[in-house]
């Protein structure tokens, strides 16, 4: 059956609900660089497919991908295309609050872009008590359910964290003409401190300050890391550790959500 939402007719959601399915899966990237090889929908494209993988096992559909997210620290970039957080939230709220109205009970948010990941968990928490009860909202990036080698060989500060090898791999196994690797450039950041924290200083310095990533990274046109090593076989395996990720973190949800659920709905307050 299909699954991926913006393919399906009316009809054919309605008898997936009638079915008894409740799950929707909603990919959230961002529209910014990744290098000069790479396509500006990296964030988008990857979650997308990781969600699509995922769909059957958990009997879920696939929403439309939110595109646009928040990005400011990528200000300076060719292509960017971002939000305000007051936006951004306001866009989930709405998304979930129609999805809710719509039959579905599940609703994963499933991130694609680090920077957007408090601020999903953040709207989630202020769209608590619009929601009916028993709807349930689960914000979380693809790679959160990664085993340690498996984050280590993709996504680490040893693999490097932007259009790097996970990420253009990833992009190569789900559409080879969406990768120029003619034009592919390995870069790594070097500045004092790093090599020892390397990801201590992503917060508190490139959340909060526009064009702070861009500034350190545009030597190496966006990226951080190594893409030239970067193949279709090591997208395929990247795809399926996150859609694997994906499942197994959305089950653990709904058992934690099971066992406190009927203790944190005593604490809702409706709102008019």
């Amino acid at each position: 059956m299909k699954r991926y939402m913006p393919e399906m007719t009316n009809l054919q959601v309605r008898e997936y609900m009638e079915g008894g399915g409740r799950m929707v899966l909603v990919p959230v990237g961002s529209t910014e660089d990744h290098g000069d090889h790479g396509p500006l929908w990296t964030d988008v494209y990857i979650p997308l497919e990781v969600c699509k993988r995922a769909a059957e096992e958990l009997d879920a559909l696939v929403g439309p991908p939110v595109p646009f997210g928040l990005a400011p620290d990528h200000r300076g970039a060719s292509g960017i295309v971002y939000v305000r957080l007051e936006t951004f939230v306001s866009l989930l709220r709405d998304i979930c609050v129609t999805l809710a109205e719509a039959g579905f009970e599940r609703i994963a948010l499933v991130n694609g872009h680090y920077v957007n990941s408090w601020a999903m968990q953040y709207a989630a928490a202020q769209m608590f008590d619009e929601l009916p009860q028993g709807v349930r909202v689960y914000p979380f990036p693809y790679w959160q359910g990664l085993k340690p080698e498996e984050a280590e060989a993709y996504l680490s500060g040893s693999a490097g964290l932007h259009a790097n090898v996970g990420e253009t791999s990833a992009v190569l196994a789900i559409d080879e003409g969406l990768v120029d690797m003619e034009r592919v450039r390995d870069f790594v950041p070097e500045f004092e401190g790093f090599a020892n924290h390397p990801l201590a200083l992503l917060d508190p310095v490139f959340l909060s300050t526009p064009g702070s990533f861009w500034a350190l990274l545009e030597e190496g046109g966006g990226v951080w890391g190594n893409p030239s090593e970067s193949t279709v076989e090591k997208g395929e395996q990247f795809l399926q550790w996150g859609a694997t990720s994906v499942v197994n973190l959305v089950r653990d949800m709904e058992k934690l959500h099971d066992r406190i659920a009927p203790r944190y709905d005593r604490f809702r307050q409706p709102r008019e």
